[in-house]
């Protein structure tokens, strides 16, 4: 009798409760909130977008103030957050293996790239272009057929060129302050990446100019693991860049950096 009874007791609070053995599911989001802060991948040698202030030693960049807002938003501090150096071949590991919550690093939408993370919305259109020396006769794309070009492994630039120049004398780098010292030493004629981190180059670097064409439209976005369940943080991420968009932050912040 007693255990008819606790049968009937069990599959009463069952009914009235909606009770079930299933812990509750949390949202990335969720997470994040409940960690207290959020951990972001950035790049530290792409200066304007994400570099390190040599007196400072801290994070700083287009891409890091736009980290911050986003901290800010969710947390409500911009110091709530976390950076997670990345090589260009690194960001997507870093999303897939749960190392990050966010990517946001001169990282490009990519039809081969969305399979394997999801993007918020493009807060900044890019374009690939070439840095050479002042007295080079490099002017454009088809001048570097014979030419020794730099890229850096893993990147979209590095994709581009063997699409368009199957036959360039590609020479590959980790990353671009490796890329960028080697075209300083004479090492290559060329380097190709996006015309914004040739900017960021050529702030420091006199002698150096960018041709004028670009080759591709270069969307950057905030890349997050894919799970079509739980686009939670997704959703508070392109909240996040709408406001900054409407409010003229974007804009402000592209003057800061000089980011055109």
């Amino acid at each position: 009798m007693k255990k008819v009874l606790l049968s009937f007791l069990c599959l009463s609070a069952l009914f009235l409760t909606g009770c079930t053995d299933k812990k509750e599911v949390k949202t990335h989001l969720q997470e994040i909130i409940e960690r207290g802060y959020i951990i972001a991948a950035v790049k530290t040698d792409s200066k304007p977008f994400g570099f390190i202030n040599k007196k400072t030693g801290e994070n700083e960049g287009f891409d890091i103030d736009i980290a911050k807002i986003i901290a800010n938003d969710i947390l409500g501090s911009e110091r709530k957050i976390k950076f997670v150096p990345v090589t260009t071949s690194q960001k997507i590991e870093a999303i897939t293996s749960g190392q990050v919550d966010i990517v946001i690093a001169t990282f490009t939408i990519t039809p081969q790239r969305q399979y394997l993370v999801d993007f918020s919305k493009p807060y900044y259109i890019a374009g690939q272009s070439v840095v050479v020396k002042n007295n080079s006769d490099i002017y454009n794309f088809s001048d570097l057929k014979n030419k020794k070009t730099i890229v850096v492994l893993g990147s979209t630039a590095e994709q581009n060129i063997r699409r368009i120049l199957p036959m360039a004398r590609l020479s590959g780098y980790k990353n671009y302050e490796e890329a960028f010292a080697a075209l300083k030493s004479g090492q290559a004629d060329a380097l190709s990446t996006d015309n914004t981190i040739i900017s960021g180059f050529l702030m420091d670097n006199k002698g150096y100019r960018m041709i004028k064409n670009r080759i591709t439209q270069e969307p950057y976005a905030v890349g997050m693991k894919r799970n079509e369940n739980d686009e939670s943080l997704k959703k508070a991420v392109n909240i996040t860049i709408n406001k900054i968009q409407k409010d003229g932050t974007l804009i402000k912040l592209r003057k800061k950096w000089h980011v055109n």
